[in-house]
């Protein structure tokens, strides 16, 4: 039997009867289902019931059921829904049975009496439909799935599962059955705007808390709202506003009557999208609405609100001088995933995402922190302009620290000047430096504080958004020297030096436009850990003031197929957008051999370095302790190849007394000469593990724990690289 529910609102009941009458006039079958006179049997009593049959049917044609060995009819014992059901599935009987239904309909009709809250709902059911843009079919429609929800009628004559469900709708609702499958249809407002369930069920998380009155928002107010906010200054953009926000406003300003136009903006989170994309709707001379992530009561929206949401927008908004702008959708774009390393579906289905990209009658600014290979082909394609937001680069952070200082009016606590070092020293995204700025504000430092603040605060932000911090690390050694290092060729590292200091003066010279065949300048530096190569590079970077941008071979790969192509295709370039060095460390586990490969994948990933190290406009650094195991086509690209040995006597003596602060007698200077394959590391390392022994420390100890790392080393893989 069919749960009772407790309504006591009367309009409820009221349209119950009418979809309940509707479908005893239209259906002439075999009732299966004696819960379908549920309605009539929560409402009146059996005896009275019971009357009106009596007085509606001669004895004679009652009798044969009354005589019946299977089921026979007793109106004075059965309960309503069996006498009922027993009389309709008897043919000659059924045209009397009607009678008796209509007699018993209408006396629940007049014992239900009209209230203010039966009016209240009414305006807002009616309040609904024209906001929705309803025609009458779906009003009905949607009126009898609430009412299927909300009261006793939820059950038909025979349950032939979803597919005949339709078919007694239209039945309900009293209209054509094209019509009611029209209306059901994906395509219909009733499934767009989120109203039903794929069972064709009211969809009471949608609009249950609307429908009894708990929500006082208005309609358009849970979807969209008008962003009237300030945005910020056009020129805070710089060459973003410049190169891609001048056609993005001339494609804007040319559908500002309507009409589609779908931008994506996507990339790293924090990146300064979405202050953008409000900045660019200013520009462009247009009101912004932003799509809702939230609903009244403080949960987050499901993607099928939003994506009803989008839809409700662009039927009543589509007037022209107005922009959607679509913030998070990652998922509602999200159409693919992985899974143990295989790609697989996931997120919104790509029909419906596709439908709506297609269906938009006003611009629309998506915004997304999902990489463009987690959207579909398909999705990606629909899309008219599309802008990839990467991580901040130097410069990028300077001018949005800059205009931050200047927007809050800090500048007596930060001097505009600390802007290039605090860009250099928190490798954060804008939101960040914002947030921190704002915050330092509100404690009202005095200006010996403030600069320490920032940090304080900065610091476990960075923490927690895995940002890196400059120390002050990524310089040399304070004793760092080139001499005494045991480099085997005949171009020296001064020389080296040089040669990149030409290549860069040549590049700024002759900016993007230099000629294709102008030689790179990719290194390669080979040799046993310790030697001092990644020391080197730390060396180049602070002479020639270029930020070094490192990258371990283990970073850049990834568990996924084409992942780690798209690893390093982001590494380069993010170094070239930086203007910086791409030190990639360990490089050996990204280049080994092709003719050793065992999956197509290792050979894709030195294919796609080969590629990357083509068409690098900068300095590409690579360091390896395994020179044999690397692809012979990828030591051809590199146009210094530079091999670090172990020191040699002179070199061991002056790493010796550089290290130590001391100098060495004939004795130990021997002593030292025979302890075979010593790095600079070496010496690093024996200082370090010797340093809290205080004074008590000579020549001869320190020489005794250089022949102890020889030992071990002799008898050890290759470990680390640099010191």
């Amino acid at each position: 039997m069919a749960r009772y529910k407790n309504i006591t609102r009367t309009v409820t009941t009221r349209n119950a009867l009418k979809f309940w009458w509707n479908t005893v006039r239209n259906y002439d079958g075999y009732v299966n289902d004696q819960d379908f006179f549920d309605i009539i049997e929560y409402n009146l009593k059996r005896g009275e019931v019971a009357a009106i049959i009596d007085g509606n049917f001669v004895d004679k044609e009652l009798k044969p059921l009354k005589e019946s060995k299977v089921e026979p009819l007793e109106l004075n014992r059965d309960c309503i829904g069996f006498m009922l059901r027993r009389i309709w599935n008897e043919k000659p009987l059924r045209k009397g049975c009607r009678v008796v239904l209509k007699i018993l309909r209408d006396r629940i009709l007049r014992s239900l009496v009209p209230s203010d809250e039966d009016a209240r709902f009414e305006r807002r059911f009616a309040t609904l439909c024209k906001f929705l843009g309803l025609d009458r079919v779906e009003s009905d429609l949607l009126m009898l799935m609430y009412v299927r929800s909300a009261t006793e009628f939820d059950d038909f004559p025979i349950d032939d599962g979803r597919s005949s469900l339709p078919l007694y709708l239209s039945m309900a609702v009293d209209h054509s059955y094209p019509e009611v499958l029209s209306a059901l249809s994906r395509k219909g407002r009733l499934m767009r705007y989120n109203c039903m369930t794929d069972e064709y069920w009211f969809n009471r998380a949608e609009f249950g808390g609307y429908f009894d009155g708990m929500e006082s928002v208005p309609l358009d107010e849970r979807y969209y709202r008008l962003d009237e906010s300030e945005s910020l200054p056009w020129n805070f953009f710089g060459t973003l506003a410049s190169e891609e926000g001048n056609i993005l406003k001339e494609m804007l300003r040319a559908r500002s009557r309507g009409g589609r136009l779908n931008v994506l903006f996507y990339g790293v989170p924090g990146a300064g999208k979405t202050s953008f994309a409000r900045a660019l709707a200013t520009e462009a001379g247009l009101k912004r609405y932003e799509l809702l992530q939230g609903e009244p009561e403080g949960k987050n929206m499901s993607a099928a609100t939003r994506m009803a949401g989008i839809q409700i927008f662009n039927s009543r908004m589509a007037t022209g001088g107005n922009v959607l702008l679509i913030d998070e959708a990652d998922e509602l774009l999200r159409t693919t995933g992985s899974f143990m390393g295989e790609r697989m579906r996931g997120g919104s289905e790509k029909g419906v995402v596709n439908t709506i990209l297609d269906g938009l009658k006003v611009p629309a600014i998506w915004i997304s922190n999902a990489a463009a290979d987690e959207m579909d082909e398909s999705v990606r394609r629909r899309f008219d302009y599309s802008v990839h937001f990467r991580s901040l680069t130097l410069a990028q952070r300077e001018k949005i620290w800059r205009n931050n200082i200047r927007k809050l009016d800090m500048g007596a606590l930060i001097p505009e000047s600390s802007a290039a070092a605090l860009a250099g020293r928190y490798e954060t995204s804008a939101g960040g430096i914002t947030m921190v700025l704002e915050n330092v504000k509100r404690l009202n430092p005095d200006s010996s504080t403030a600069a320490r603040l920032v940090d304080r605060i900065m610091r476990p932000h960075c923490e927690l958004m895995q940002s890196a911090i400059q120390d002050g690390k990524a310089g040399p050694a304070a004793d760092y020297s080139l001499e005494g290092l045991n480099i085997k060729g005949d171009v020296g590292l001064d020389r080296i030096l040089e040669a990149i200091r030409n290549f860069q003066k040549e590049s700024a010279a002759s900016g993007t436009s230099a000629q294709a065949d102008r030689p790179r300048m990719n290194l390669l530096l080979w040799g046993p850990p310790g030697t001092g190569k990644t020391e080197y590079v730390k060396y180049v970077g602070s002479a020639l003031q270029t930020k070094v941008v490192v990258r371990m071979g283990s970073d850049l790969l990834d568990k996924y197929v084409g992942g780690t192509e798209e690893r390093i295709a982001r590494a380069f370039a993010e170094a070239e957008a930086e203007k910086a060095i791409l030190f990639l460390d360990e490089i050996d586990g990204l280049l080994q051999s092709r003719a050793r490969a065992d999956h197509s994948w290792e050979v894709t990933q030195v294919n796609e370095l080969l590629h990357q190290m083509e068409n690098f406009n900068g300095v590409m650094i690579g360091a390896t302790n395994f020179f044999d195991s690397l692809d012979q086509a990828v030591l051809r690209r590199f146009t210094f190849k530079i091999e670090f040995g172990f020191l040699d006597d002179a070199g061991k003596r002056m790493f010796f007394e550089r290290m130590f602060k001391t100098k060495l007698n004939a004795a130990e200077s021997a002593r030292l000469d025979a302890v075979a394959n010593l790095a600079p590391g070496d010496f690093r390392t024996v200082r370090q593990s010797l340093h809290y022994l205080g004074s008590g420390v000579d020549n001869a100890m320190r020489i005794g724990e250089l022949e102890k790392e020889s030992r071990v080393k002799a008898g050890a893989k290759c470990g680390r690289i640099g010191f």
